[in-house]
């Protein structure tokens, strides 16, 4: 009896604990020097005060994970992982959005204004991202009134979630916990960093988590009460990027029309998916304004020279067009892996350019792996087909979108990246021998 009393209060002892840890390591005075001085791009009077309001609402939500329908070992984890995101959301991140300055400024700003309000979701307006972001920051501030820090934390919170829930989807497939996988996805640099700041970036993490752990649920389980979370993750991801339902319902369809199910089966799921696809092809093309494959070829170049602008940074690449849809065709390959694996060590001169490319180094060695252990029938699991699908249309898809600037290829690979991971690893992993029958 007193051994589980000891172990229920566990969770609490570990919340104590980090509490404890953001209160020392965030309101330390040379800190609350360098938030006046990192505040500047904000406008706002009180800075000091500001941060300690998002220093409180850390605390508060780390709290909350004591009430998480969750074990008790989850806690323990999740309150380990928040102590880590608060601190990076609130120190590295700060100085990133100083140096580089990202759009978080501008998010806060317009949510603050007269008149705003909250009116849902949307997926059919051309600034459809930019007009969610806005809606949501207005909606959190509602929770801690007028604080950028306050705002800052509860993204940061989004990305928990998100990579709490790929734990769990990898949970399902596996059938066993294996706490190792949460801690790799947690702290992979990437990871941590693009999860913790005031962005896109957490709030499409989160709905692609959703959608990754309705589809293990549906597909791997065959269990239809996770479609909702399916297609929740779905309208979450697009409201934010529109043309991710093209990504997220094509390799569905890949799945389904090539899995062992009966002629009613794929009937039914398939009429669901196609409508679902067609959906998003058409929001797609709306969104960009697409008529014919010359549309096509023509956006992409738009997108691409765009990203290599000198206005984002020293991570651009060299633009010189395409020359229509077969350059793009012939473009694919080298895009695809820029998306995938770029930067290289070397190639971006920063401190989060230097943490990309070790990342990408060890893709690499386990994508090497993978090939080299895995056999072919592995690749027919329903499973690992769809997420072989997402990564390959993904990669299609901002083969243009993020070539050009590699600094923007790591921050927007956050999309897809806990996936990549999970699937390297589980087709690099060593195989058990098979026994042999001869004595």
């Amino acid at each position: 009896m007193s051994s589980q009393l000891v172990m229920h209060d566990k969770p609490w002892i570990v919340a104590l604990v980090v509490i404890g840890g953001i209160c020392l390591g965030l309101a330390t005075p040379a800190l609350m020097e360098m938030v006046h001085i990192l505040g500047y791009a904000f406008r706002q009077e009180g800075l000091e005060a500001d941060y300690a309001k998002g220093v409180v609402w850390a605390i508060i939500l780390g709290f909350s994970i004591l009430a998480w329908p969750v074990s008790d070992r989850s806690k323990q984890d999740l309150l380990w992982v928040w102590f880590a995101k608060a601190l990076v959301t609130l120190g590295p991140m700060l100085v990133y959005e100083w140096k580089y300055g990202m759009d978080a400024a501008g998010y806060f700003s317009l949510s603050r204004q007269s008149g705003a309000e909250w009116p849902g979701f949307q997926i059919d307006d051309v600034a459809v991202g930019t007009a969610t972001m806005v809606n949501l920051c207005w909606l959190l501030q509602q929770l801690v009134p007028d604080s950028f820090h306050g705002l800052t934390v509860s993204f940061a919170m989004m990305g928990l979630v998100a990579v709490y829930l790929f734990y769990r989807a990898t949970v399902l497939f596996l059938g066993h916990d294996d706490r190792r996988i949460f801690f790799l996805l947690a702290f992979w640099p990437t990871v941590l960093c693009w999860s913790s700041t005031l962005g896109k970036d957490p709030l499409v993490l989160l709905g692609i988590a959703l959608y990754v752990y309705g589809v293990v649920g549906w597909v791997h389980l065959k269990k239809t009460r996770f479609l909702p979370v399916l297609a929740l993750g779905v309208m979450v991801a697009m409201a934010i990027r529109v043309w991710l339902g093209v990504v997220m319902f094509l390799p569905l369809a890949i799945v389904f029309l090539g899995g062992k199910r009966s002629i009613g089966m794929k009937v039914v799921f398939g009429l669901l998916v196609g409508v679902a696809l067609w959906f998003s092809v058409d929001q797609f093309a709306g969104y960009f304004l697409l008529e014919s494959v010359e549309d096509l070829a023509d956006k992409a170049e738009h997108l691409s020279a765009g990203f290599a602008s000198p206005e984002y940074g020293g991570s651009t690449q060299e633009f010189k067009g395409y020359e229509g849809f077969g350059g793009m065709v012939m473009f694919l390959p080298v895009g695809i892996f820029t998306a995938l694996f770029r930067p290289l060590p070397g190639e971006v001169p920063n401190i989060f350019g230097l943490l990309a490319s070790l990342e990408n180094v060890v893709m690499l060695w386990l994508l090497w792996l993978a090939i080299r252990r895995t056999q072919w029938k592995e690749l027919k699991e329903p499973i690992v087909t769809w997420a072989l699908s997402l990564v390959i249309a993904w990669s299609i898809l901002y083969a243009f979108i993020s070539s050009y600037n590699l600094g923007t290829a790591s921050r927007y690979r956050l999309q897809v990246l806990p996936v990549m991971i999970c699937l390297l690893v589980y087709l690099s992993r060593r195989r058990s021998p098979v026994p042999s029958l001869v004595h």
